[in-house]
């Protein structure tokens, strides 16, 4: 693998992919908006705006990046109903104006992060042929993402990898998600509740398999197909995960109410297109990621 570009590389995932990176001895550079001085002999900091092309084209080209893993974005679907305008200019006019510095660089193999919520509520499974009908401002932000790459694809020649990828827990996540939410309180408090939400499905990824899963993505030459689910294998009840959590800190009281939760209604994932183009399967089930991630919420805030 050659020198690789991580936009939002302070960011949670980002964090995990530029870690990883380094133990693959892979040169990396962590382009944010935020200075950072972290470094190391094949790490290189950047601080920058995914709006300023000429910056972000010279950083492309001083640091020879062949591949870039993109997770810089307003990452959260209840955020962007509050904030529909800031989420539309940071995850579709920064996306643009990455896959645009690319495209003037000559650098073709980007990794852009989708989500679970380009497709809204599902009954059945979910492939990457099931149609996307979002029901945030989010995930119709990253039903442009992905519709962007594809252009690009077909017009420059570059190959723009969408990860549709599921909930995502695990060390170091500082915004709220509902197993962070539920360890946390169950370790700090001894309690949790939620007055409904319990018969709510969801389909937990570890950041670990995600970061994996984005470098299998950046480093594979040409997938059949540009869009790919991204999970974690799991398709549990959120009073299945409760009783997880209560298995660890059996202390604690946690209390969830029957019936659905204010997130998309989804089936079942499929990841058969992302085992077969590259090379993903999830590799930490939901009890031994809990179970991790609890112990390390005992030695850290978040």
């Amino acid at each position: 693998m050659g020198s690789v570009l991580v936009t939002g590389g302070l960011g949670y995932v980002g964090r995990h992919i530029v870690r990883r990176l380094g133990q693959m001895h892979v040169h990396t550079v962590s382009y944010n908006r935020d200075y950072s001085e972290v470094s190391g002999p094949k790490l290189a900091s950047v601080q920058g705006e995914l709006f300023d092309i000429p910056r972000l084209v010279r950083v492309l080209q001083e640091h020879k990046i062949d591949r870039i893993i993109h997770t810089a974005a307003m990452s959260h679907p209840d955020l962007s109903v509050d904030l529909p305008i800031t989420t539309v200019a940071a995850n579709i006019d920064g996306t643009v104006h990455l896959l645009e510095a690319c495209r003037l660089a000559g650098v073709k193999q980007v990794v852009n992060f989708s989500s679970e919520a380009v497709y809204g509520h599902v009954d059945g499974e979910v492939t990457e042929a099931t149609p996307t009908s979002p029901t945030t401002p989010y995930g119709v932000t990253k039903v442009a993402t992905e519709l962007f790459g594809i252009v690009y694809n077909e017009l420059y020649g570059m190959n723009v990898i969408s990860l549709r990828v599921t909930e995502v827990y695990g060390p170091g996540n500082r915004m709220p998600q509902i197993l962070r939410d539920m360890l946390k309180s169950a370790l700090r408090h001894g309690s949790f509740q939620l007055s409904s939400g319990g018969d709510h499905y969801f389909h937990f990824i570890h950041v670990e398999d995600v970061a994996r899963a984005a470098i299998l993505a950046a480093d594979a030459p040409h997938p059949r197909g540009h869009v790919f689910n991204v999970s974690g294998g799991t398709h549990v009840t959120m009073q299945e995960a409760a009783q997880m959590v209560r298995k660890l800190v059996p202390q604690a009281r946690i209390e969830i109410g029957p019936g659905p939760w204010h997130l998309d209604r989804q089936g079942p994932w499929s990841t058969t297109a992302a085992e077969s183009e590259l090379g993903y399967r999830p590799e930490i089930p939901l009890e031994r990621g809990l179970a991790d991630y609890a112990a390390w919420l005992r030695e850290h805030e978040d």
